[in-house]
């Protein structure tokens, strides 16, 4: 019967100090508030990623190869990404007729990254002037390496300003809270990098933790 109810008081001891540190803990995470900062900024004087392909004869192909060579020498970020040489027939003529080398076809694409809608409308008017069989397609948005930093590290102090923002309105003003930690988000969410790349917009996003009624050290 003794040791009946030890364990009895033992297992209310247990029970009394899960729930002590339960509570403290949420008193603890009370103490702090977390949100996410966000900026977005529009890139309307960027360059342009485009994909440059000729469609056509075997016969101009090196006409053609000749040109995007000279194109390279002017965008050194220009690069071959797929050729193929294919024939242009129909599937009842198949054995019917000895092959021929105008039968045949090739395809050819290039990655080109151009700083500005200017280059962007030479190198359409240049094609168009050699009278190549020829698709420019744009895939996304190009800002040089150095220039990128720059923004992103722009974005993210407007980033902050805006996660600030909002601490001063949850807390009730900037002397109520100490910033504790700062941690850069996924900037592609919500919407995925699809969305800023072709609306030409670029963001940042970051999570910052505060605690509240900290002192001043």
């Amino acid at each position: 019967m003794k040791r009946a109810h030890q364990g009895l008081w033992a297992a209310l001891f247990a029970v009394s100090l899960l729930s002590s540190c339960s509570v403290e803990k949420e008193q603890q995470e009370d103490d702090y508030l977390q949100v996410i900062g966000e900026a977005e900024m529009p890139m309307d004087e960027a360059g342009y990623r485009l994909n440059l392909s000729y469609n056509g004869p075997m016969h101009i192909r090196h006409k053609f190869a000749a040109w995007a060579d000279s194109l390279a020498k002017e965008l050194p970020g220009m690069a071959l990404i797929n050729e193929s040489v294919y024939m242009n027939y129909m599937p009842e003529e198949i054995g019917k007729q000895k092959l021929r080398p105008d039968m045949f076809q090739t395809s050819v694409s290039y990655n080109v990254t151009v700083p500005d809608s200017a280059t962007y409308g030479r190198i359409v008017r240049d094609a168009l002037a050699h009278q190549f069989p020829f698709n420019l397609n744009v895939s996304g948005t190009f800002v040089e390496e150095a220039k990128r930093g720059q923004l992103q590290q722009e974005l993210m102090a407007q980033a902050l300003e805006n996660a600030k923002a909002k601490l001063n309105s949850l807390s009730g003003g900037a002397g109520a809270y100490k910033i504790v930690g700062i941690e850069e988000l996924d900037s592609n969410q919500p919407y995925g990098p699809e969305y800023y790349d072709f609306n030409r917009k670029m963001v940042s996003r970051v999570k910052v933790k505060a605690r509240l009624n900290a002192e001043e050290d």
